[in-house]
Order: structure tokens, then sequence, then C-alpha cells
């Protein structure tokens, strides 16, 4: 079976988890079901009956498309510091691995490979106004044309900014320079500087419904309802944003797409609860896609930089793998990734709440970096 198959299957079998037998895989928009697809979606189901479902996991059978630029742009770094060609690749491909199968994930990679459904995808949410019945306007000659469309201009206006101090290696770390979409991203034995530590922190059961908190500033997520005991507890850590953009709130990085934090504001999960985890095709993994109702903080932002944080979509929560950063999506460690969207699945988190900066200072923790590596470049000669 190839990885394509292995990984399309592990979407529909890990979304059949919380669903009853004989349920098709879930999308966002999805209309309708093959019987094929539907009788191996039960099936699967059938065979994962008995196990328990308290902890969503993920099975990631393949590299991402992320990962797999840098890999090779570390392949290139290390020639660039002496290694010959094999040992580059070989320890470029050593670093940057699929995270290792669980004996579940293994049971579902023996499965027949099966389709699945529409990806997702998100947009900003713009009520429609009412249609009115009226006569076609007349186009008087001689008018001057519309003025061409403002240009974003945001990610020209980063290309030559620099990692926030916070977020870049330390002093005594040993690292390669990679180039990723025009930008620099310092690697150390293949991971990105400063991740965040995996470390969850439960919420209480007597806890019911919540939004979920989000800080762009420092990457903490939190229960974020006023009328709840736990409101402010910080529950995880995450990034958002890549590059010059980690966790940098500064409006330029918020308007630029594909690079910038995702956007503050008021976000909302999928109205259909069994459709709030879902197949990303370009993440190759699943998600839970968030919805920006309503921008907040408009005032801190220039016309140009709200239109373009206003065309930006495909905002999501997911797991964050080795050597990858964010685009505009909260990228989770593993344990954080698998425990919130239990929550979102267990409908106990209900949205999204996104800020600049900490909006409970006196009970946020500092953020939990990884601030060492044992990465040396005296390993590009050791193969």
């Amino acid at each position: 079976m190839d990885y394509i198959h292995r990984t399309v299957l592990a979407a529909v079998a890990i979304s059949l988890m919380a669903l009853p037998a004989g349920y098709g895989a879930a999308a966002q928009q999805s209309n309708a079901t093959d019987p094929k697809t539907a009788a191996a979606a039960a099936q699967l189901a059938e065979i994962f009956s008995q196990v328990g479902d308290q902890i969503y996991e993920e099975c990631i059978f393949e590299l991402s498309p992320e990962q797999v630029e840098v890999q090779q742009e570390l392949i290139k770094a290390y020639i660039e510091k002496g290694a010959s060609s094999t040992a580059a690749r070989q320890l470029a491909v050593r670093q940057i691995q699929p995270p290792k199968l669980s004996s579940r994930c293994e049971r579902i990679r023996q499965q027949p490979s099966t389709s699945v459904a529409e990806p997702w995808e998100t947009t900003l949410s713009v009520e429609a106004k009412p249609e009115l019945k009226t006569q076609p306007k007349r186009v008087a000659r001689n008018t001057e044309p519309e003025p061409a469309p403002e240009p974003s201009g945001p990610v020209i206006a980063i290309k030559d900014r620099d990692v926030l101090p916070r977020w870049d290696c330390a002093p005594n770390i040993d690292y390669v320079t990679v180039h990723l979409n025009g930008f620099q991203r310092k690697l150390s034995g293949g991971e990105i500087c400063k991740p965040y530590k995996d470390v969850v922190i439960g919420v209480p059961e007597s806890v019911g419904k919540f939004r979920l908190g989000y800080v762009i500033a420092t990457g903490r997520l939190f229960v974020d309802d006023k009328e709840s005991s736990a409101n402010g507890k910080s529950i995880a850590w995450a990034i958002s944003g890549r590059d010059v953009c980690r966790n940098n709130p500064d409006p330029e990085c918020l308007a630029s797409r594909g690079v910038g934090s995702l956007p503050p504001g008021e976000y909302s999960f999928a109205a259909d609860p069994d459709h709030r985890i879902t197949w990303g095709p370009k993440t190759k993994r699943n998600v839970v896609a968030i919805y920006l109702r309503k921008l907040w903080n408009r005032d801190k932002f220039t016309k140009r930089q709200t239109q373009a944080i206003l065309r930006r979509g495909n905002i999501a929560i997911h797991m964050r793998l080795k050597g990858e950063m964010s685009e505009a999506c909260i990228g989770m460690e593993p344990k954080g990734w698998s425990y919130v969207a239990s929550l979102v699945k267990q409908g106990r988190a209900t949205g999204v709440n996104v800020y600049l900066d900490e909006p409970h200072p006196q009970i946020a923790e500092a953020p939990p970096l990884v601030e060492g590596s044992s990465f040396s470049l005296t390993s590009l000669f050791q193969y």
C-alpha cells in the first residue's frame, strides 16, 4: 500500500472512531457518500468499536509538504557546512521522519485503502444581504475604469525582519540556516529553535462548556469563560505564524497570508459537531477548522492591513510536526493536540477567542520552551 492510501485511510478511520458504525467519512461540506466508501468506513468503525475513545489519536504515515521542503533544505545546508552529499542526505532523513506509530495506527495501516471526502476550507463568514429587485444600471459612456485592487504588500514589508529574540536559538546551540519560501529558518537537529514543551493541563470535568482562548504573543491556550472558576487557566501552548512572524502580533505579520499568525478575534467551529474534526489535505493530517466571525482590534490596523487580514482563510488547529511552523493556524505539540481535539469532539470546547496580548497576566505562566538541543555540527562528519 502506498503512502497516499495509508494517509487517506487514517483520515477516514480516525474520523469514524467517534461515530456509529455505518457512518461515512466526515468532511465539512460533504453532501453524499459513495456506497463503497460507506461500506469500507463501516468496516473500519466496526474494527475499532471495542477500542476506547477517551483521547483523540493522530495517525500520520508520511512527511508533510513542509517537512519535505525542510528535509531538502537541510541537505543543502549540511553540504554547505562541509558534509558530503551522502552524509547530508542520511542525516536529514534521520532527523525528519513521520512520527512513530502506535499499535492502533499500525492496525489502521494494515486495512484496505478507501477514498476520502471533500477537504475543509475556511473563510470569513459574512451575512448575506437580501436580494433586491432593481432595474439594471445604465453604464455611462467614456466612464473611467475602476482602479486596480491595492496590492496587499505585507509579505514584502516583513522580508528583511528578524525573528523575535524570544523565539531565536540560544547562544550555545548549534544550528544551520535553511531557506523556505523566501524566509530564513534556523534548525537544530532538524527542529525549530525553542519549540514549546508538550505540556498539557487538563480542564476539570466540573467545568462544562467553554470557549478556548489563545494569545498570539505567547502561544498560550487557556479556558476563556468569565463565568467559570477556571477562567484564564492554561491548557497548552501552540505556535501560530512562521519564521519572522512566529507568534508575532505585528499588524504587518497578521496581514501576511501564509506567514503571519492567525488574526485576533472571535472564531467558531463547524456548525455540525460531527464535522469539527476533518481531513486537511494541505497539512496531510486531521484538523479542527475555525471560522473568523468577528475581527478584533481594528483600530490597530490600517485599511490595507484590515483588507489583507479579512482575505485570509483556511485557519485551523492541528498537530505540529518536527521542523514545521505554522501558516496562520494553531500548531500544537502531539499531546496538546490530542487533548484539545478531544475537548472539541466531546463538545466541551465551543469556539476560540484570539487575543493579541495576554488578557490574564496575573496568572499566566511563562511559555514552556525547549531551550537546549543535542545537535552538534560535528555530526555532519560522522557518516
